[in-house]
């Protein structure tokens, strides 16, 4: 049957009495998503992501073409064949929303219990939309449905829109939560783009069906004002495209797109006849082409800096290389050169010892101080070539641990004793302390270890005008840890001396001023060694003039 109190379209769907604001809130709507769901897939159809804002764009797009078809068609039979669709494009469109929100967060598909779970909330409209339970009757009058459509049925799919607009901003706000700043941005414009879209286009889809179905209203031309949410949904997609990348749109596709939807929208003004759909139109067009300048001025200036942080990606990649061959040389040369020296300055310590003790003749005082100051200075000069020795070993990865199972308290006390005549040439005191409740067993290399104890008692030594150097052993049977304390009253340190006192070369401020000697690696290596035995080792000051603490902390055997 046909509703003869209405005029019939021609081209299908174009009438002389419509609403001024029908077409131009239907086409552009349907054309923009149908224009950004195929650009967007075509530019890269493997992405997940395109494919489902393809299906929105699809879904969309049909049901606007339904709702127009419903508005402006007379044939009752055929209408009423098509109403049943506006339920099935509505539910499709709130689940594939949650669908795609999905995979925008996660970037990745979801698990086949989540797409069970979302098929199976469709499957009602799917199943019922062709049944009475949808559609029982058409009124030829107003050539329309209202009154006829099934409570559950609309209630159901109505229903659907609900739980998409609830759920998306849960799962949105969740993942926000979680994610770095640059994430957070790109949440807050998908997530205030689809939310404005779904929210506008349920609404006013359920308010204008509602009002009309009990009479209120004359028509349901106040859903047109819903449609208007996908132009600010694919505005938001542009910024992403543009600002983020999102959907693997390339730059120039980027720019291709801004430009085809002022295009796009533009092409408007060529068929609207009313004086509100010229306004309107003229409107969007400047809105979309603001925001269209605004999108390609960001889209070259991310090429260019994209452009510029490649560059210097080429540049430091180039400077790393080479720094590192710099640095294997230097490693090299240094290891060559200690080897080369240590020889002749064992020698030169040697038969100076030897010249010393008389055995090529008689010594004379006068000859036996420069014989030991020429001892002396081999020897700390042999310590020097050690340290970097050391070093070169360290940082090639050549040092090797013999670890084995000993006392940690005696060999403490060991080079304490040793030490202790160094100490009181300097007028100094040293003491050594233990309190143990264990046998003070760890499984380390012993010859490192006395190296590192040697090396802070010494530095001790060198940095404590006057006072007490005091060297404590203890045990904690709870955390399984023992521990070295070497303390003394010297110069201390500030608190910037005390974040860089384990670098390469670094030494105190005031460190110079108490002693010039030393090269600056022994709490290096010192750091390094306890590091590969499984230990730590820390320092502490309260502050300059106030003394220092050197903690070297090992696992306890038990």
């Amino acid at each position: 049957m046909i509703c003869y109190l209405y005029p019939e379209p021609s081209y299908f769907f174009f009438i002389s009495d419509a609403p001024g604001l029908l077409y131009y809130s239907h086409i552009p709507a349907a054309l923009l998503a149908l224009f950004i769901g195929f650009f967007i897939y075509l530019n890269n159809p493997r992405i997940l992501l395109n494919k489902l804002l393809l299906v929105i764009s699809l879904c969309f797009a049909s049901w606007t073409f339904v709702n127009l078809v419903l508005w402006t068609n007379i044939h009752s039979d055929f209408l009423l064949f098509l109403w049943p669709f506006l339920g099935v494009f509505s539910s499709l469109i709130s689940i594939f929303s949650i669908y795609f929100t999905y995979v925008f967060l996660e970037k990745k598909d979801i698990t086949l219990k989540l797409k069970t779970f979302l098929f199976l909330l469709v499957t009602p409209v799917l199943i019922f939309a062709p049944t009475n339970l949808s559609v029982t009757g058409f009124n030829i009058t107003n050539c329309d449905a209202f009154g006829y459509e099934g409570t559950l049925f609309k209630f159901y799919y109505i229903a659907l829109g609900i739980i998409a607009l609830i759920w998306i901003p849960i799962i949105l706000f969740r993942k926000y939560l979680q994610s770095t700043s640059q994430d957070k941005k790109q949440i807050l414009l998908m997530g205030f783009g689809l939310e404005f879209f779904l929210f506008s286009f349920f609404t006013m889809t359920f308010i204008a069906s509602y009002l009309a179905g009990i009479g209120y209203l004359e028509d349901s031309r106040l859903e047109m004002y819903g449609l208007f949410g996908m132009t600010v949904f694919i505005v938001f997609i542009g910024i992403l495209m543009a600002k983020f990348k999102t959907f693997s749109i390339g730059l120039i596709a980027s720019q291709g797109l801004v430009v085809a939807l002022i295009v796009l929208v533009g092409s408007q003004l060529t068929y609207i006849n009313s004086k509100t759909g010229i306004v309107l139109s003229a409107i969007t067009l400047i809105l979309t082409g603001v925001v269209g300048v605004i999108l390609i001025r960001t889209i070259k200036k991310d090429a260019k800096q994209k452009e510029q942080i490649e560059k210097l990606a080429v540049n430091l990649k180039s400077a790393n290389i080479r720094l590192k061959q710099v640095d294997k040389l230097k490693s090299e040369f240094v290891s060559i050169a200690s080897h080369q020296l240590r020889s002749p300055i064992t020698s030169i310590s040697g038969y100076a010892s030897l010249i010393r003790e008389g055995n090529y003749g008689e010594v004379t005082t006068k000859m036996k101080e420069p014989l030991e100051r020429i001892e002396q200075s081999a020897r700390m000069m042999a310590s020097s070539i050690e340290d970097y020795l050391n070093v070169s070993r360290i940082e090639s990865g050549y040092m090797k641990y013999n670890n084995s199972d000993f006392n940690l308290a005696e060999e403490v006390e060991h080079v304490s004793d040793d030490l202790r005549s160094e100490a009181l040439k300097s007028g100094l005191i040293l003491l050594f302390k233990k309190r143990l409740e264990s046998k003070g067993i760890v499984n380390a290399d012993i010859g490192k270890i006395q190296q590192i104890i040697h090396n802070l008692i010494n530095n001790a030594i060198k940095y404590t005008p006057k006072g007490t150097i005091t060297v404590f052993v203890q045990d904690n049977l709870k955390n399984k840890l023992i521990t070295v304390d070497v303390l003394d009253t010297g110069i201390g340190m500030d608190e910037e001396t005390l974040h860089s006192i384990f670098q390469k070369f670094e030494r105190g401020d005031k460190a110079n001023a108490v002693n010039v000697k030393g090269t600056g690696l022994g709490l290096y290596v010192a750091l390094k060694m306890t590091e590969a035995m499984h230990g730590r080792i820390t320092a502490y000051s309260e502050g300059e003039g106030k003394g220092s603490r050197f903690t070297v902390e090992l696992p306890l055997q038990m």
